[in-house]
Protein backbone atom coordinates (compact mmCIF):
# COMPACT_ATOMS: atom_id res chain seq x y z
CA UNK A 1 0.00 0.00 0.00
CA UNK A 2 3.20 2.13 0.84
CA UNK A 3 4.22 1.57 -2.45
CA UNK A 4 1.35 2.47 -4.47
CA UNK A 5 0.98 5.67 -2.67
CA UNK A 6 4.26 6.34 -3.54
CA UNK A 7 3.94 5.28 -7.13
CA UNK A 8 0.40 7.59 -7.31
CA UNK A 9 1.03 10.60 -5.15
CA UNK A 10 4.82 11.43 -6.34
CA UNK A 11 6.98 12.81 -3.40
CA UNK A 12 6.76 16.73 -4.19
CA UNK A 13 5.17 18.08 -6.85
CA UNK A 14 3.92 16.23 -10.30
CA UNK A 15 5.25 19.76 -12.36
CA UNK A 16 7.16 18.91 -15.48
CA UNK A 17 5.57 14.92 -15.45
CA UNK A 18 4.70 15.16 -19.30
CA UNK A 19 8.42 15.91 -20.27
CA UNK A 20 9.60 12.79 -17.31
CA UNK A 21 7.11 10.51 -19.04
CA UNK A 22 8.11 11.53 -22.37
CA UNK A 23 12.29 11.46 -22.36
CA UNK A 24 12.62 9.07 -19.23
CA UNK A 25 9.91 6.24 -19.14
CA UNK A 26 12.24 4.38 -21.85
CA UNK A 27 13.35 0.97 -20.25
CA UNK A 28 16.60 0.55 -22.19
CA UNK A 29 17.26 -3.28 -20.89
CA UNK A 30 14.48 -4.29 -22.76
CA UNK A 31 15.47 -6.50 -25.95
CA UNK A 32 12.16 -8.60 -26.71
CA UNK A 33 9.82 -7.60 -29.20
CA UNK A 34 6.83 -8.11 -26.93
CA UNK A 35 8.24 -6.83 -23.97
CA UNK A 36 9.10 -3.14 -26.23
CA UNK A 37 5.24 -3.47 -27.41
CA UNK A 38 4.04 -3.58 -24.08
CA UNK A 39 6.37 -0.61 -22.44
CA UNK A 40 5.45 1.44 -26.09
CA UNK A 41 1.26 0.76 -24.73
CA UNK A 42 2.39 1.59 -21.22
CA UNK A 43 3.75 4.39 -22.05
CA UNK A 44 1.02 5.73 -24.23
CA UNK A 45 -1.82 4.78 -22.12
CA UNK A 46 0.10 6.78 -19.51
CA UNK A 47 0.53 9.91 -21.49
CA UNK A 48 -3.33 9.66 -22.65
CA UNK A 49 -4.37 9.39 -18.88
CA UNK A 50 -1.71 12.54 -18.13
CA UNK A 51 -2.77 14.61 -21.04
CA UNK A 52 -6.84 13.71 -19.71
CA UNK A 53 -6.32 14.98 -16.27
CA UNK A 54 -4.57 18.10 -17.81
CA UNK A 55 -7.06 18.76 -19.91
CA UNK A 56 -9.29 18.58 -16.91
CA UNK A 57 -7.92 20.78 -14.98
CA UNK A 58 -7.44 23.43 -17.94
CA UNK A 59 -10.91 23.42 -18.76
CA UNK A 60 -12.73 25.86 -16.34
CA UNK A 61 -16.14 25.45 -15.86
CA UNK A 62 -18.19 28.32 -15.86
CA UNK A 63 -21.01 28.89 -13.31
CA UNK A 64 -24.23 27.78 -15.39
CA UNK A 65 -22.10 24.62 -15.69
CA UNK A 66 -21.79 24.14 -12.20
CA UNK A 67 -25.13 24.75 -11.64
CA UNK A 68 -26.83 22.30 -14.30
CA UNK A 69 -24.36 19.68 -12.87
CA UNK A 70 -25.41 20.28 -9.14
CA UNK A 71 -29.37 20.22 -10.21
CA UNK A 72 -28.78 17.64 -12.72
CA UNK A 73 -26.88 15.48 -9.50
CA UNK A 74 -29.60 16.65 -6.67
CA UNK A 75 -32.69 15.65 -8.95
CA UNK A 76 -30.52 12.33 -9.18
CA UNK A 77 -30.05 11.63 -5.86
CA UNK A 78 -33.92 12.60 -5.09
CA UNK A 79 -35.57 10.58 -7.86
CA UNK A 80 -33.37 7.91 -6.36
CA UNK A 81 -34.32 8.45 -2.41
CA UNK A 82 -38.04 8.28 -3.81
CA UNK A 83 -37.97 5.72 -5.52
CA UNK A 84 -36.32 3.50 -2.54
CA UNK A 85 -39.16 5.34 -0.02
CA UNK A 86 -41.67 4.58 -2.73
CA UNK A 87 -41.09 1.16 -2.74
CA UNK A 88 -40.58 0.55 0.57
CA UNK A 89 -44.30 2.69 1.67
CA UNK A 90 -45.63 0.58 -1.39
CA UNK A 91 -44.78 -2.71 0.30
CA UNK A 92 -45.67 -1.50 3.77
CA UNK A 93 -49.44 -0.38 2.31
CA UNK A 94 -49.45 -3.73 -0.08
CA UNK A 95 -48.62 -6.08 3.49
CA UNK A 96 -51.66 -4.23 5.36
CA UNK A 97 -53.95 -4.38 2.85
CA UNK A 98 -53.24 -8.32 2.65
CA UNK A 99 -53.27 -8.85 6.25
CA UNK A 100 -56.78 -7.49 6.16
CA UNK A 101 -58.23 -9.03 3.18
CA UNK A 102 -56.69 -12.46 4.00
CA UNK A 103 -58.81 -12.08 7.48
CA UNK A 104 -62.18 -11.42 5.87
CA UNK A 105 -61.30 -14.37 3.34
CA UNK A 106 -59.28 -16.67 5.05
CA UNK A 107 -57.44 -17.69 2.18
CA UNK A 108 -53.82 -18.68 2.58
CA UNK A 109 -52.89 -18.79 -0.69
CA UNK A 110 -52.78 -14.83 -1.43
CA UNK A 111 -49.64 -14.98 1.51
CA UNK A 112 -47.51 -15.66 -2.25
CA UNK A 113 -49.26 -12.23 -3.79
CA UNK A 114 -46.79 -10.17 -1.21
CA UNK A 115 -43.17 -11.91 -1.73
CA UNK A 116 -44.38 -11.65 -5.67
CA UNK A 117 -44.50 -8.35 -5.58
CA UNK A 118 -41.59 -7.28 -3.40
CA UNK A 119 -39.58 -9.88 -5.78
CA UNK A 120 -41.01 -7.76 -8.26
CA UNK A 121 -39.75 -4.54 -6.99
CA UNK A 122 -36.18 -5.66 -5.90
CA UNK A 123 -35.78 -6.45 -9.70
CA UNK A 124 -37.01 -3.40 -11.32
CA UNK A 125 -36.08 -0.81 -8.71
CA UNK A 126 -32.15 -1.50 -9.23
CA UNK A 127 -32.47 -1.23 -12.71
CA UNK A 128 -34.49 2.35 -12.44
CA UNK A 129 -31.65 3.65 -10.16
CA UNK A 130 -28.71 2.01 -12.68
CA UNK A 131 -31.09 4.47 -15.35
CA UNK A 132 -30.71 7.35 -13.12
CA UNK A 133 -27.23 6.74 -11.42
CA UNK A 134 -25.88 7.20 -15.69
CA UNK A 135 -27.13 10.48 -15.34
CA UNK A 136 -25.02 11.45 -13.05
CA UNK A 137 -21.97 14.07 -14.46
CA UNK A 138 -18.85 12.65 -12.80
CA UNK A 139 -15.94 14.79 -14.36
CA UNK A 140 -13.14 12.42 -11.94
CA UNK A 141 -13.68 8.49 -11.96
CA UNK A 142 -12.03 8.33 -8.22
CA UNK A 143 -15.66 10.06 -7.40
CA UNK A 144 -17.38 7.91 -8.81
CA UNK A 145 -16.33 4.85 -7.24
CA UNK A 146 -16.54 6.07 -3.90
CA UNK A 147 -19.98 6.94 -5.36
CA UNK A 148 -20.50 3.95 -6.06
CA UNK A 149 -19.27 2.58 -2.70
CA UNK A 150 -21.22 4.72 -1.05
CA UNK A 151 -24.80 3.33 -2.96
CA UNK A 152 -25.89 -1.18 -1.40
CA UNK A 153 -26.49 -0.02 -6.34
CA UNK A 154 -23.91 -0.79 -8.31
CA UNK A 155 -23.01 2.01 -11.40
CA UNK A 156 -24.20 1.12 -14.67
CA UNK A 157 -24.00 2.71 -18.02
CA UNK A 158 -27.59 2.67 -20.09
CA UNK A 159 -27.26 -0.29 -22.65
CA UNK A 160 -27.40 1.47 -26.34
CA UNK A 161 -26.69 0.34 -29.59
CA UNK A 162 -23.32 0.69 -29.53
CA UNK A 163 -21.05 -1.43 -27.50
CA UNK A 164 -21.04 -1.06 -23.66
CA UNK A 165 -18.16 0.58 -21.15
CA UNK A 166 -15.96 -1.64 -18.70
CA UNK A 167 -17.24 -0.63 -15.49
CA UNK A 168 -14.24 -0.33 -13.52
CA UNK A 169 -16.23 1.27 -9.98
CA UNK A 170 -18.28 -2.03 -9.89
CA UNK A 171 -15.42 -4.64 -10.58
CA UNK A 172 -13.12 -3.00 -8.35
CA UNK A 173 -15.72 -3.69 -5.58
CA UNK A 174 -16.60 -6.74 -6.56
CA UNK A 175 -12.66 -7.51 -6.21
CA UNK A 176 -12.95 -5.81 -2.59
CA UNK A 177 -16.65 -8.09 -1.76
CA UNK A 178 -14.99 -11.34 -2.58
CA UNK A 179 -11.51 -10.83 -1.02
CA UNK A 180 -13.12 -9.90 1.93
CA UNK A 181 -15.37 -12.80 2.13
CA UNK A 182 -12.53 -14.86 1.73
CA UNK A 183 -10.65 -13.59 4.89
CA UNK A 184 -13.77 -13.60 6.91
CA UNK A 185 -14.26 -17.36 5.70
CA UNK A 186 -10.04 -18.42 6.26
CA UNK A 187 -11.23 -19.72 9.88
CA UNK A 188 -14.21 -21.23 9.55
CA UNK A 189 -13.03 -23.25 6.27
CA UNK A 190 -9.40 -23.34 5.91
CA UNK A 191 -9.47 -24.03 1.93
CA UNK A 192 -11.13 -20.70 0.87
CA UNK A 193 -8.30 -19.17 -0.15
CA UNK A 194 -7.50 -22.09 -2.71
CA UNK A 195 -10.99 -21.67 -3.88
CA UNK A 196 -10.84 -18.23 -4.02
CA UNK A 197 -7.42 -18.16 -6.52
CA UNK A 198 -9.89 -20.23 -9.11
CA UNK A 199 -12.39 -18.62 -8.63
CA UNK A 200 -10.23 -14.80 -9.74
CA UNK A 201 -8.42 -17.17 -12.21
CA UNK A 202 -11.27 -18.18 -13.88
CA UNK A 203 -13.32 -14.92 -13.21
CA UNK A 204 -10.03 -12.79 -15.10
CA UNK A 205 -10.26 -14.83 -18.10
CA UNK A 206 -13.71 -14.36 -18.76
CA UNK A 207 -14.52 -11.09 -17.84
CA UNK A 208 -10.75 -10.23 -20.32
CA UNK A 209 -12.26 -12.18 -23.22
CA UNK A 210 -15.76 -10.44 -22.84
CA UNK A 211 -14.01 -7.14 -22.15
CA UNK A 212 -12.05 -7.78 -25.89
CA UNK A 213 -14.96 -8.94 -27.67
CA UNK A 214 -18.07 -7.13 -25.98
CA UNK A 215 -16.95 -3.41 -24.97
CA UNK A 216 -15.42 -0.68 -25.86
CA UNK A 217 -12.41 1.74 -24.34
CA UNK A 218 -14.19 4.33 -21.85
CA UNK A 219 -14.59 7.99 -22.89
CA UNK A 220 -12.45 9.36 -19.76
CA UNK A 221 -8.97 7.56 -19.78
CA UNK A 222 -8.60 5.89 -16.08
CA UNK A 223 -5.73 6.87 -13.68
CA UNK A 224 -4.12 3.39 -12.63
CA UNK A 225 -1.77 4.46 -10.11
CA UNK A 226 -4.64 6.22 -8.58
CA UNK A 227 -7.20 3.63 -9.09
CA UNK A 228 -4.71 0.84 -7.75
CA UNK A 229 -4.06 3.32 -4.48
CA UNK A 230 -7.66 3.64 -4.07
CA UNK A 231 -8.20 -0.04 -4.30
CA UNK A 232 -5.91 -0.88 -2.10
CA UNK A 233 -6.63 1.38 0.53
CA UNK A 234 -10.30 0.15 0.61
CA UNK A 235 -8.52 -3.06 0.95
CA UNK A 236 -6.44 -2.15 3.52
CA UNK A 237 -8.55 -0.31 6.10
CA UNK A 238 -11.71 -1.67 6.07
CA UNK A 239 -11.63 -4.64 4.56
CA UNK A 240 -8.54 -5.96 6.01
CA UNK A 241 -8.65 -4.50 9.44
CA UNK A 242 -12.22 -5.03 9.66
CA UNK A 243 -12.14 -9.03 8.97
CA UNK A 244 -9.02 -8.84 11.76
CA UNK A 245 -11.33 -7.48 14.17
CA UNK A 246 -14.11 -10.06 13.64
CA UNK A 247 -12.04 -12.57 13.68
CA UNK A 248 -10.10 -11.67 16.78
CA UNK A 249 -13.27 -11.11 18.93
CA UNK A 250 -14.72 -14.64 17.22
CA UNK A 251 -11.43 -16.62 18.66
CA UNK A 252 -11.61 -14.31 21.80
CA UNK A 253 -14.68 -14.16 23.01
CA UNK A 254 -17.41 -16.23 20.39
CA UNK A 255 -18.49 -19.70 22.25
CA UNK A 256 -18.30 -22.55 19.11
CA UNK A 257 -20.92 -25.02 18.33
CA UNK A 258 -21.51 -27.74 20.96
CA UNK A 259 -22.66 -30.21 18.17
CA UNK A 260 -19.66 -30.10 15.67
CA UNK A 261 -16.55 -28.58 14.80
CA UNK A 262 -13.05 -29.09 16.36
CA UNK A 263 -13.56 -26.79 19.61
CA UNK A 264 -17.00 -27.82 20.24
CA UNK A 265 -15.73 -29.19 23.80
CA UNK A 266 -14.39 -25.50 24.57
CA UNK A 267 -15.63 -22.02 25.41
CA UNK A 268 -13.38 -20.27 23.18
CA UNK A 269 -10.99 -21.25 20.17
CA UNK A 270 -8.36 -19.70 21.88
CA UNK A 271 -8.39 -22.25 24.21
CA UNK A 272 -7.44 -24.62 21.63
CA UNK A 273 -4.01 -23.23 22.32
CA UNK A 274 -3.48 -24.00 25.57
CA UNK A 275 -4.70 -27.52 25.49
CA UNK A 276 -2.21 -27.99 22.62
CA UNK A 277 0.76 -26.48 25.04
CA UNK A 278 -0.57 -28.74 27.82
CA UNK A 279 -0.25 -31.42 25.74
CA UNK A 280 3.48 -30.48 24.78
CA UNK A 281 4.71 -29.99 28.12
CA UNK A 282 3.30 -33.57 28.85
CA UNK A 283 4.94 -34.85 25.41
CA UNK A 284 8.91 -34.99 26.33
CA UNK A 285 11.88 -32.88 26.70
CA UNK A 286 12.04 -32.85 22.92
CA UNK A 287 9.34 -30.23 22.45
CA UNK A 288 9.80 -28.09 25.48
CA UNK A 289 10.57 -25.28 24.44
CA UNK A 290 7.26 -24.78 22.17
CA UNK A 291 5.61 -24.03 25.41
CA UNK A 292 8.26 -21.89 26.06
CA UNK A 293 7.34 -19.69 22.95
CA UNK A 294 3.77 -19.82 23.81
CA UNK A 295 3.97 -18.46 27.36
CA UNK A 296 6.82 -15.74 26.63
CA UNK A 297 5.47 -14.88 22.78
CA UNK A 298 2.17 -15.64 22.29
CA UNK A 299 0.67 -14.69 26.23
CA UNK A 300 2.97 -11.89 26.78
CA UNK A 301 1.91 -8.62 26.76
CA UNK A 302 5.44 -6.94 26.44
CA UNK A 303 6.15 -8.79 23.18
CA UNK A 304 3.11 -7.10 21.35
CA UNK A 305 3.62 -3.84 22.63
CA UNK A 306 7.35 -4.64 21.23
CA UNK A 307 6.46 -5.33 18.15
CA UNK A 308 4.10 -2.35 17.89
CA UNK A 309 6.70 -0.61 19.02
CA UNK A 310 8.88 -1.47 15.97
CA UNK A 311 6.68 -1.04 14.07
CA UNK A 312 5.89 2.62 14.88
CA UNK A 313 9.51 3.37 14.66
CA UNK A 314 9.77 1.68 11.05
CA UNK A 315 6.76 4.30 10.22
CA UNK A 316 8.33 6.97 12.11
CA UNK A 317 11.41 6.62 10.03
CA UNK A 318 9.55 6.56 6.88
CA UNK A 319 7.95 9.44 7.56
CA UNK A 320 11.66 10.99 7.76
CA UNK A 321 12.73 9.41 4.99
CA UNK A 322 9.94 11.13 2.87
CA UNK A 323 10.68 14.42 4.36
CA UNK A 324 14.31 14.31 3.55
CA UNK A 325 13.60 12.96 0.27
CA UNK A 326 11.23 16.41 -0.22
CA UNK A 327 14.05 18.65 1.06
CA UNK A 328 16.21 17.57 -1.38
CA UNK A 329 13.78 17.84 -3.98
CA UNK A 330 13.15 21.54 -3.07
CA UNK A 331 16.87 21.94 -2.91
CA UNK A 332 17.24 20.51 -6.50
CA UNK A 333 14.32 22.50 -7.21
CA UNK A 334 16.02 25.74 -6.37
CA UNK A 335 19.22 24.87 -7.79
CA UNK A 336 18.00 24.12 -11.16
CA UNK A 337 16.60 27.52 -10.84
CA UNK A 338 19.41 29.42 -9.97
CA UNK A 339 21.07 27.40 -12.77
CA UNK A 340 18.40 28.69 -14.83
CA UNK A 341 18.70 32.38 -13.70
CA UNK A 342 22.78 32.07 -13.97
CA UNK A 343 21.96 31.01 -17.38
CA UNK A 344 19.20 33.76 -18.49
CA UNK A 345 22.19 36.64 -16.91
CA UNK A 346 25.18 34.97 -19.57
CA UNK A 347 22.84 34.95 -22.18
CA UNK A 348 21.60 38.28 -21.88
CA UNK A 349 25.13 40.04 -20.69
CA UNK A 350 26.68 38.07 -24.08
CA UNK A 351 23.51 40.09 -26.31
CA UNK A 352 24.61 43.07 -24.21
CA UNK A 353 28.35 42.60 -25.84
CA UNK A 354 27.21 41.83 -29.00
CA UNK A 355 25.20 44.89 -29.42
CA UNK A 356 27.89 47.18 -28.31
CA UNK A 357 30.75 45.95 -30.61
CA UNK A 358 27.74 46.08 -33.01
CA UNK A 359 27.58 49.76 -32.14
CA UNK A 360 31.09 50.17 -31.61
CA UNK A 361 31.77 49.14 -35.48
CA UNK A 362 29.25 50.99 -36.87
CA UNK A 363 30.39 54.29 -35.03
CA UNK A 364 33.69 53.43 -36.53
CA UNK A 365 32.33 53.28 -40.05
CA UNK A 366 30.84 56.52 -39.51
CA UNK A 367 33.49 58.35 -38.46
CA UNK A 368 35.49 56.96 -40.79
CA UNK A 369 33.54 58.16 -43.59
CA UNK A 370 32.85 61.38 -42.24
CA UNK A 371 36.75 61.70 -41.88
CA UNK A 372 37.83 61.28 -45.61
CA UNK A 373 37.63 64.92 -47.38
CA UNK A 374 34.78 65.42 -49.57
CA UNK A 375 37.39 65.86 -53.17
CA UNK A 376 38.74 62.43 -52.94
CA UNK A 377 35.01 61.11 -52.81
CA UNK A 378 33.92 62.99 -55.87
CA UNK A 379 37.18 61.84 -57.51
CA UNK A 380 36.74 58.23 -56.77
CA UNK A 381 32.98 58.59 -58.24
CA UNK A 382 34.42 59.93 -61.14
CA UNK A 383 36.94 57.21 -61.77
Amino acid sequence: MAHSFGESYRVGSTSGIHAITVFCSWDYKVTQKRASRLQQDNIRTRLKELLAEWQLRQSPRSVCRRLRQAAALGLTWLLCLGTALGCAVAVHVFSEFMIQSLEAAGKEAALLVLPLVVGLLNLGAPYLCRILAALEPHDSPVLEVYVAICRIISEKKLKRRRKPEFDIARNVLELIYGQTLTWLGVLFSPLLPAVQIIKLLLVFYIKKASLLANCQAPRRPWLASHMSTVFLTLLCFPAFLGTAVFLCYAVWHVKPSGICGPFRTLDTMYEAGRVWVRHLEAGGPRVSWLPWVHQYLVENTFFVFLVSALLLAVIYLNIQVVRGQRKVICLLKEQISNEGEDKIFLINKLHSIYERKEREERSRVRTGQAAIPPTLLTDERDA
